[in-house]
């Protein structure tokens, strides 16, 4: 990767080897902020992930009519979407596919509700009529559908936990039209738990067993990583983009790979947490991915042929991407006690 401002390069011509009293923050390398990992535009490999697909992949084959999944904040479910979408169009390049955000729509009307939808399949035409609108949408949908020859469409509806009665009731009216026209609305309802769980128990609870079964017959628990494992797939997955080249371009020459650091960072993880390398944790990939930036933006400042990184520098990461408040939350402080102490017995 090359570096724009050559001339605040530190002198062994790292350009992440700066210190405050070498230039001022504002001089950092922009493309430090350019950078894959830290604009967030790759789409790694995670465990977790892989399993959303496995699930959706299955749901796909056999045409059911959707599936639910739920997880806690910062768990990766927006990530998810991204991934297993460009995962399916892998395995069914025909597929038409729709993400639609429901986050905080607050539609109350029939018309705005087909207007939202519009902008999801790309229609910026949103003038006439309810009547106008609903077809419109419609007919998009179909002919997409039909163009791929699959009669089958699939939608990710990403912020699902704010979805209202009257939202799933338009979802039902879409799914009816499709019908009529040979098409199958395949729904994936992506919510944050526990609300997400909440806006299908109060379905329930109003008699619109029609609309569980419809859209929330299959509810699965997206999981958080919980094993060096699951690290070692994601730093594999970095390894293998040459992701870390740019910060540790010595290090890397010199054969040095990230997953060769997973038990250290995992170790820093259970004992920010634990005080006990051993005990069962889960935790989610927000904080876990601004740890790793961190550990990359600090390590750094050591590159060299035969890199010798602190022993504190994976702490410091952790630390600071803050996973041990994320860590209790998930998890529980108090359940985070119990299970160490049962392992010390």
């Amino acid at each position: 990767m090359r570096i724009a401002n050559e001339d605040v390069l530190a002198p062994n011509n790292n350009p992440l080897a700066v210190t405050a009293d070498d230039m001022p923050v504002k001089r950092l390398s922009q493309e430090v902020m350019e950078h894959p990992l830290f604009e967030h535009s790759v789409l790694l490999e995670t465990p977790p992930i892989d399993d959303v697909f496995r699930v959706v992949k299955r749901v796909v084959l056999l045409r059911e009519n959707g599936c639910v999944f739920t997880g806690e904040s910062g768990i990766g479910k927006t990530d998810a979407i991204a991934r297993v979408k460009a995962m399916l169009h892998k395995d069914f390049p025909r597929l038409c596919i729709f993400t639609h955000d429901a986050h905080n729509q607050q539609i109350s009307s029939i018309r705005a509700f087909f207007k939202h939808f519009l902008n999801t399949v790309g229609q910026r035409e949103q003038k006439g009529e309810t009547y106008d609108l609903r077809s419109r949408l419609v007919r998009i949908i179909v002919d997409d559908a039909r163009i791929s020859g699959m009669k089958l469409v699939v939608i990710f509806i990403d912020e699902a936990n704010a979805m209202h009665l009257n939202d799933f009731n338009f979802l039902k009216d879409v799914y009816n039209d499709l019908s009529k026209e040979g098409i199958q609305l395949l729904t994936v309802l992506m919510g944050q738990a526990p609300d997400m769980q909440q806006v299908i128990d109060d379905l329930r609870v109003k008699g619109r067993n029609d609309l569980v079964g419809r859209f929330a017959m299959r509810v699965h628990q997206m999981r958080g990583f919980s094993s060096v494992e699951d690290v070692q797939v994601i730093f594999r997955s970095i390894d293998r983009r040459n992701l870390v080249d740019f910060f540790l371009p010595k290090a890397c020459k010199s054969g040095f790979r990230l997953e060769n650091e997973s038990q250290n960072f995992f170790d820093a993880i259970a004992l920010a947490v634990t005080s006990s390398p051993d005990v069962a944790i889960t935790f989610p990939a927000r904080q876990t991915f601004l740890a790793i930036r961190a550990f990359l933006l600090d390590a750094a400042e050591f590159d060299a042929e035969e890199i010798k990184l602190p022993k504190n520098v994976w702490h410091e990461a952790v630390a600071y991407s803050q996973l041990q408040d994320a860590i209790i939350r998930m998890n529980g402080r108090n359940s985070l006690k119990a299970k160490t102490h049962s392992q010390k017995k």
